[in-house]
C-alpha cells in the first residue's frame, strides 16, 4: 500500500488517499486549457459474440460545431449546453476516453452534465446505456443477477471505440478512465480489478432467483453462478471515479476484494445518502482500496446528486430525483464533482495541458 496522507478539500471533508498515480510517460499530446464547445451523438453496435445484442452509448466529445447551431435540449433537463452530431474538433490531437456506467434502471444521458464538464476539457466521454439495464429496456435479470454484465460491456465498448474510423484516431490508448455512479460505481471498481467474493456474490444471486415476488418466468433464467464475476479487470483502464458506490459488500466485494484493485480510485458520495449509504459502500471500499480517495459531500446531499439538473418537467414528475433538500445546490456541486474527476483524471491518466499564463 502506499504511502497514506490527509487531504481537507473545500468542502470542509477530509478523505484518505495517496500520492498521485504515475502519469503517463507516452502521452504526447498537450490540452489547450481554453474550453472546447461539446457535441454528443448516439451510438450503436452489435456485440456478435453475445448473441447479437445491441450495445448503446451516448458519447460526448469535444466538438468543432457550425456558429448557426443550437444547443440540443435534453428531455427533463436544463443547464446543458450540447450540440446534436456536432463534428469531433479536428485539432489533430489524441484525446482522454472517459467510460461511464450509470446507476441501476438509469441511463447515460442522465449524467450529460459530467460528460459535458470532462468534454469541454478534450476528453471523449462514453454515457452507456446498459442492456436490458436502462431506463427504456431494463429487466431483473440483469439490474439484479447478470452483473457482470456491465464491465464485461465496458470493455466491449472500449474496444469498439478504438476500431471505430471515426472515433478511433482521436483517442488516445494509453489514457482511458472509467466512471459510474451507484451500480455504476460498482462496476467501475470491478473493472478496476477489485474482486468479488465468489460465496458472497451466489448468496447475493440465490436471495433474488428464490424471491417469489420475482416473477417465475425471470427467476428461471436467473443463474446461480459466480464465474463471470471473478476475473473482470480491463488492463486498458487507468483509473476510477465511482459516484455513490453500491451495493458494496450486498454484491459480495469484502475486504480481500477490494486490496485487489488495480487502479487509482476516487470516491465521492453524499453524506445524505440513503440508497447507497456511506459507512456502508464508499467508506468500506476507500479502506480497503490500496490506491483511494474518499470524498463525503457534507449535510443533505442525497445519492440522486449526481443526476443531471432537472427543468420543471423533471422535478414536476421525479422530484424525489429532482428536488434536492434545503441549502443543497446542485449546479454548485456539479462544477465541484466535474472539477474533481477532471484533477483526478489529468493526473491519473497522464493528461498534459498548455499553461493558462
Amino acid at each position: 500500500m502506499g504511502s497514506v496522507i490527509a487531504v481537507t478539500v473545500c468542502f470542509g471533508v477530509t478523505y484518505w488517499g495517496v500520492v498521485a498515480w504515475p502519469a503517463n510517460a507516452f502521452a504526447q499530446s498537450i490540452l489547450p486549457s481554453a474550453p472546447y464547445p461539446v457535441g454528443m451523438t448516439q451510438v450503436e453496435f452489435i456485440d456478435s459474440a453475445g448473441g447479437g445484442r445491441p450495445l448503446d452509448f451516448m458519447l460526448v466529445y469535444p466538438a468543432a460545431p457550425d456558429r448557426r447551431d443550437i444547443p440540443y435540449k435534453m428531455f427533463m433537463a436544463t443547464n446543458l449546453n450540447l450540440f446534436k452530431d456536432a463534428p469531433i474538433v479536428a485539432d489533430q490531437l489524441k484525446h482522454p476516453l472517459v467510460m461511464f456506467s450509470h446507476g441501476a434502471g438509469g441511463n447515460g444521458s442522465i449524467y450529460a452534465w459530467f460528460g459535458e464538464y470532462l468534454a469541454s476539457h478534450g476528453y471523449l466521454v462514453a454515457l452507456l446505456y446498459h442492456y436490458r439495464a436502462n431506463t427504456f429496456d431494463s429487466s431483473a435479470l440483469y439490474v439484479r443477477n447478470r452483473l457482470w454484465q456491465r464491465p464485461h460491456d465496458i470493455s466491449l465498448d472500449i474496444t469498439h471505440l478504438f476500431q471505430d474510423k471515426v472515433w478511433g484516431p482521436h483517442i488516445d490508448r494509453n489514457q482511458v478512465g472509467v466512471a459510474g455512479h451507484s451500480q455504476g460505481g460498482f462496476a467501475a471498481l470491478l473493472i478496476g480489478g477489485a474482486k468479488v467474493n465468489p460465496d458472497l456474490f451466489l448468496k447475493y444471486q440465490r436471495g433474488w432467483k428464490d424471491n417469489p415476488v420475482v416473477p417465475a418466468y425471470l427467476r428461471e433464467q436467473m443463474r446461480l453462478d459466480a464465474k463471470p464475476v471473478l476475473d473482470l479487470r480491463d488492463d486498458r483502464v487507468r483509473a476510477a471515479f465511482a459516484m455513490a458506490p453500491g451495493d458494496i459488500q450486498g454484491f459480495g466485494m469484502d475486504e480481500a476484494g477490494l486490496r485487489q484493485m488495480a487502479i487509482p480510485a476516487y470516491i465521492i458520495v453524499g453524506a445524505g445518502d440513503t440508497a447507497t449509504p456511506p459507512k456502508e459502500n464508499a467508506e468500506f471500499a476507500a479502506k480497503y482500496i490500496p490506491h483511494a480517495q474518499l470524498d463525503v459531500l457534507p449535510g443533505q446531499v442525497s445519492h440522486e446528486i449526481f443526476d443531471n439538473e432537472c427543468d420543471q418537467l423533471g422535478r414536476d414528475n421525479y422530484p424525489e430525483s429532482c428536488i434536492d433538500a434545503p441549502g443543497v445546490d446542485r449546479a454548485k456541486l456539479h462544477e465541484y464533482i466535474g472539477n474533481a474527476a477532471l484533477k483526478f483524471f489529468d493526473t491519473n491518466l497522464g493528461v498534459r495541458r498548455q499553461s493558462s499564463n
